[in-house]
């Protein structure tokens, strides 16, 4: 399998569990990981989460990131990973959409879930990214070999 030299793989992971996809992606691919990491902290137990997540959705509030890309224009494809909460991408996930140009950029969002799947995951990313954004991958049980098939070189 051959992939574009310049592959960036961005991930917000609050348990560990998308960390590990995006590790796996970067292990088959040999991309560069960036973590998406916010100012605050999130609630260590589930319920608190769930709350403090729906209200940054029903606000529409961008949470502040910690850190930046460095020459994220250098970057052709970006791999965009993150947990479903209520049913889409995490604020922090749009909040990083907002810092960076993806003109030009193909963007492959990937997820990880609890038993609700990607839902509207991609629509949301598409709305706010310039990008050329895919359908969104279901990565709870990805294998090697299904990363080579999402980001194969076409």
């Amino acid at each position: 399998m051959v992939f574009m030299a310049k592959l960036l793989i961005a991930y917000f992971s609050k348990s560990g569990t998308t960390r590990a996809r995006a590790e796996q992606i970067a292990r088959v691919t040999g991309g560069d990981l960036f973590e998406i990491k916010t100012e605050k902290a999130y609630p260590q137990s589930y319920a608190g989460t769930v709350i403090v997540g729906k209200k940054e959705q029903l606000t529409g509030e961008l949470p502040k990131l910690i850190g930046r890309v460095g020459d994220f224009a250098a970057y052709d494809r970006v791999a965009l990973g993150f947990p479903v909460w209520w049913f889409t991408c995490p604020q922090a996930v749009v909040s990083f959409l907002s810092q960076y140009d993806f003109s030009g950029k193909t963007v492959w969002p990937f997820c990880t879930h609890g038993g609700s799947g990607p839902r509207g995951s991609a629509g949301k990313i598409r709305a706010h990214c310039a990008g050329d954004v895919k359908d969104c991958l279901d990565a709870n049980k990805l294998t090697d070999e299904g990363v080579a098939e999402w980001l194969k070189t076409e």
